[in-house]
């Protein structure tokens, strides 16, 4: 593998590391958001989170690309968006063993 490729899947990893820095890209995908809304969907949720953690994820996304910031919103971005719907995919596969079938050749 390529360098560049190994160091952005270590980035990557960082967006994925948190339960609820994923959620929060769920949250954000309903439509841009203030920091209030943001808490007051956790809440709702029933899922604790205290204001430095927020800003903590927050930046997180921000810096991989996830999200982006207008004025007081955080907004979803492309990358954002694929990764909530990758997500949702994952979720939704089985987690299936394949069959592996072992055969054998003749030697010539």
């Amino acid at each position: 593998m390529k360098e560049k490729t190994i160091q952005e899947i270590l980035d990557m990893s960082q967006a994925f590391s948190s339960g609820k820095r994923v959620l929060l890209m769920f949250v954000l995908k309903r439509g841009p958001m203030g920091y209030t809304s943001i808490v007051k969907s956790f809440q709702n949720m029933g899922v604790p989170i205290g204001s430095s953690e927020v800003y903590k994820h927050l930046d997180h996304l921000m810096k991989g690309g996830f999200i982006s910031k207008n004025i007081k919103s955080y907004i979803l971005t492309l990358k954002g968006f694929k990764a909530v719907d990758n997500t949702v995919d994952i979720i939704d596969t089985p987690a299936t063993v394949p069959e592996i079938k072992l055969t054998f050749k003749k030697s010539r």
